[in-house]
């Protein structure tokens, strides 16, 4: 990544300086031939100005000045006939021009060359050539390319420079983005991805933390899913295995006192009853282990919820039971209750869990009412129990004497245990609350139902 970055960084540098250097350095040598035939041009005129008007008088012989080694100077007749001085014996092309009337200079050869006409108005006595190697401008201009050069390797090398800064501020976010993916991929789903500075590496951090966060929340659910299964189906699967052991024991041992049931009172043991009795309670285990599943694995919803629907199905559910020890179940449903949203499922698993309790842990009348507290829904489940004792966190998950979940039917030591811890992690995912509004006495349970768009805050 960094190589990359770098060589890219690189090649834009020089493809910059060639672009400018080239023709700067085409120009250079351009303008060095311009500067020396202009300089050939000035010395002719300095020496035209010094022809006689006879160029072959011989009591009036020319002399010219001394020139640089390699630099012809030579006056020509008008026959293009060279008189006195350096070049070639009859003129060539920028002496015929000159005596035509006009200053002419070109590469000739291997020289530079420049003729000036020696006379006024269309009579030209003479011509002053001079001449010059060809090769003079282009050595200057190799100094002069050669400043270049080493201008353009400076150049060139503060760019590397510059491109390895910016190739490790550049990769370096990068990097730490796949070695965060690297951590995430091995199971720590504790790593996050920092803020860089890069604000396009910074969103992509900040999505990498969010997929990681909920990647974490989904697997959490997922490895809660089987202590919170086993405290909901552990009362269904008891009550199964009771109905069938109650039924085995009538068959074999004929007529005689009725074991007692799930709840501790006598059940018939006819085998056709308590076989029905068992399929029921393994369809509610099959409800119960689709609804725990739904919600280890779903979103929240947001859909109404419909709260009269809902505690009349649970009134159903445990009327039998409760009656069975010879405790009332009162549901009350007050009018004009505020608007709801959440999932049916989880619900219908509070509600279980909040009645499941007061059959285990309560005493007398269970009271279930849904009512409007401050612009939300509350639902309150009370008994006329002693309630918990004061200090204890009856949210808290903890298991009792042999492993069990403690609140479990069957087992524990009577305290509350997963099933509330349950119900309240099911009712914050909902966006709503759980609390235990009264301890005692008659303990009251409040579940606050998320409400719609414009409700309050929870």
């Amino acid at each position: 990544m960094r190589r990359r970055i770098l060589r890219a960084v690189v090649v834009a540098v020089v493809c910059a300086v060639l672009l400018f250097a080239v023709p700067l350095a085409v120009a250079t040598l351009r303008l060095y031939r311009q500067d020396e035939v202009r300089e050939l041009q000035q010395l002719a005129d300095r020496v035209a100005v010094t022809v006689p008007a006879d160029v072959h008088h011989p009591r009036d012989p020319m002399e010219l000045p001394r020139v640089e080694a390699g630099t012809w100077l030579g006056v020509y007749d008008e026959g293009a006939r060279l008189v006195t001085g350096a070049g070639p014996a009859r003129g060539d092309g920028p002496v015929r021009e000159a005596l035509a009337g006009r200053a002419a200079s070109r590469l000739q050869g291997d020289r530079l060359v420049a003729a000036v006409p020696v006379g006024s108005g269309e009579r030209v006595r003479a011509v002053v050539r001079a001449g010059a190697p060809a090769d003079g401008p282009l050595r200057r201009a190799a100094l002069t390319w050669a400043g270049m050069l080493a201008l353009a390797a400076l150049v060139v090398g503060v760019g590397a420079v510059l491109g390895i800064r910016s190739s490790r501020r550049l990769a370096h976010p990068l990097e730490a983005l796949a070695a965060t993916a690297v951590l995430l991929e091995s199971g720590d789903l504790a790593a996050r991805a920092a803020a860089s500075g890069l604000p396009e590496a910074d969103e992509v951090a900040v999505a990498l933390n969010r997929a990681a966060e909920r990647i974490g929340g989904l697997l959490r659910r997922e490895r809660a899913f089987s202590a919170d299964a086993s405290h909901q189906l552990r009362t269904a699967l008891t009550r199964a295995r009771l109905e069938l052991e109650s039924a085995l024991a009538t068959e074999q041992g004929g007529a005689g006192p009725h074991p007692p049931g799930p709840t501790g009172a006598d059940v018939p043991a006819a085998p056709h009853d308590a076989m029905r009795a068992a399929l029921e309670a393994l369809a509610g285990m099959e409800t119960t282990l689709d609804d725990l599943l739904a919600l280890a694995r779903d979103l929240p919803e947001q859909a109404p919820l419909d709260v009269a629907g809902l505690l009349a199905e649970a009134e159903r559910r445990w009327h039998g039971e409760l009656a069975a020890v010879g405790r009332p179940l009162r549901v009350v449903v007050e009018e004009q209750l505020p608007e709801a949203v959440g999932s049916a499922r989880a619900a219908r698993q509070v509600l279980d869990v909040l009645l499941a309790n007061a059959l285990a842990h309560g005493s007398g009348t269970v009271t279930v009412t849904a009512r409007e507290a401050a612009g939300v829904l509350a639902v309150d489940v009370e008994d006329e129990g002693p309630g918990p004792p004061e200090g204890e966190d009856v949210f808290a998950r903890r298991r009792g004497a042999g492993g069990a979940d403690d609140g479990d039917v069957g087992g524990g030591d009577g305290g509350h245990g997963i099933g509330l811890a349950l119900a309240r992690s099911l009712a914050e995912a909902e966006g709503g609350r759980l609390m235990l509004s009264r301890r005692a006495p008659h303990p009251r349970f409040t579940w606050l139902v998320a409400g719609g768009g414009d409700g309050p805050a929870l």
